[in-house]
């Protein structure tokens, strides 16, 4: 199980959307815990409004430098929504582990978790296929040199918006069961589940050349 330093600077002041209020003894305010966040989780949930109705669209999403990148069709919803500066929210969110407690009341997780706010900026055409390529290759580690070249269609279709990561928070949760004092003693198991995330072995294409191998780059990742 991954675990992250709960160090935390000063807290937002009181009113500030960032403040975590419900077992803020658990929030970070550090960068580094952020990215610690963001780099685990492939996929974030971006809330925003439309229409007068609230939205939240799973979506990969991918960090790269001090920006929060995520891409899809520019015409979508969403990627309409971000382009043209709507306020978003975007969320992640990894789970570690299963808490079992002596009482189903302090059963919980642990988990990383981190807030992002903000507005989106569209990336121009320039910077776009380097970009998209450092995005692919943070969703598939070790695959960067293994395609071939963008099509112009298929860069006309792909919005790339970036957010900075200037407004955030984030929540970490780690170790064991909290019990009451007087459950201590109860004859029931406490402790932790662990949930892991890992790599199998690349499973090729059915329609793939057989001469074709597995690159070394995607081996690299595979967990033995």
């Amino acid at each position: 199980m991954s675990s992250i330093e709960q160090t935390s600077t000063q807290p937002p002041p009181r009113g500030d959307k960032r403040l975590v209020r419900q077992s803020a003894n658990r929030a970070s305010y550090e960068r580094v815990d952020l990215y610690h966040v963001l780099d685990a989780c492939p996929i974030g949930h971006v809330s925003f409004v439309h229409d007068g109705w609230p939205q939240s669209v799973p979506t990969a999403i991918a960090r790269i430098d001090d920006h929060l990148y995520l891409h899809g069709h520019p015409k979508s919803r969403l990627y309409l929504a971000l382009s043209s500066g709507e306020r978003v929210c975007v969320s992640a969110c990894r789970v570690d582990g299963l808490v079992k407690a002596r009482s189903a009341f302090h059963c919980s997780m642990n988990y990383r978790s981190a807030v992002v706010f903000g507005t989106g900026e569209l990336v121009g055409a320039d910077d776009k296929p380097a970009l998209l390529d450092r995005f692919t290759e943070r969703l598939i580690p070790g695959s960067l040199d293994d395609y071939r070249p963008y099509l112009a269609k298929e860069l006309k279709g792909t919005a790339l918006i970036r957010l900075g990561l200037d407004e955030y928070s984030v929540k970490i949760r780690t170790g064991d069961p909290i019990d009451d004092d007087e459950d201590l003693d109860l004859p029931h198991w406490a402790g932790v589940i662990p949930i892991e995330s890992t790599y199998g072995s690349p499973q090729p294409s059915a329609n793939l050349n057989t001469a074709v191998g597995v690159p070394e780059s995607l081996l690299a990742g595979v967990d033995p």
